[in-house]
């Protein structure tokens, strides 16, 4: 397996006997080269620290092998699972919605925002694990954490309008006690949307 992202080339490889995820950050062209350097090495920093926070508190994401900043690399644990993009179309996709809702919930009451919440980035096994924390970063705003909401809900609709999972998701991230004002501001976040595309 092997892609080329936008922001990194993700493939699987063997380390160890094992076989791993190695997820290398792409280089910015257009950048000075120490600039450029100075950006990516935060950036992996960042992401890995991230994980590290979630795996301490027991949150199910792949496990963190090695940090490599000479190469810009991640060593990560392989997950054989299918995206929840692909288990959305199961008979239990309810189930799938209300897990990855309770999972996003834990995610924020740690302050991290994934920045990227897509079907696709979270993979389904007897558990659902959140992977690609490329785009996330700390944060307490409840417009962040509306934000990760918001993309999550607009890949829902894009892949999977025919379930009407949005009701059955937003129920299960509603238990969070701190959900409320963020659910206020993913309100306000689709009305600033739905003006904006008015207006063109």
């Amino acid at each position: 397996m092997k892609f080329r992202g936008a922001e990194a080339i993700v493939e699987t490889v063997e380390w160890n006997g094992q076989i791993v995820v190695s997820k290398v950050r792409n280089k910015r062209g257009y950048r000075h080269p120490s600039l450029e350097k100075r950006l990516v090495v935060e950036r992996l920093r960042s992401e890995s620290r991230i994980m590290e926070r979630l795996l301490s508190r027991g949150i199910s994401v792949p496990a963190l092998y090695s940090v490599n900043i000479s190469d810009n690399s991640l060593l990560m644990e392989f997950i054989d699972g299918s995206t929840l993009e692909k288990a959305l179309r199961e008979k239990d996709f309810r189930n799938h919605l209300v897990k990855t809702a309770e999972l996003l919930t834990m995610i924020h009451s740690c302050n991290v925002v994934h920045g990227d919440p897509t079907t696709s980035n979270f993979l389904v096994t007897d558990k659902i694990y959140v992977i690609d924390f490329g785009l996330s970063s700390i944060s307490e705003d409840d417009e962040d954490r509306a934000s990760d909401l918001r993309v999550f809900l607009e890949s829902l609709d894009s892949h999977h309008s025919e379930i009407n999972g949005r009701d059955i998701f937003l129920s299960a991230y509603t238990k969070w006690a701190k959900s409320k004002p963020v659910l206020e501001a993913l309100k306000v976040l689709e009305l600033r949307g739905r003006y904006n595309l008015m207006r063109g």
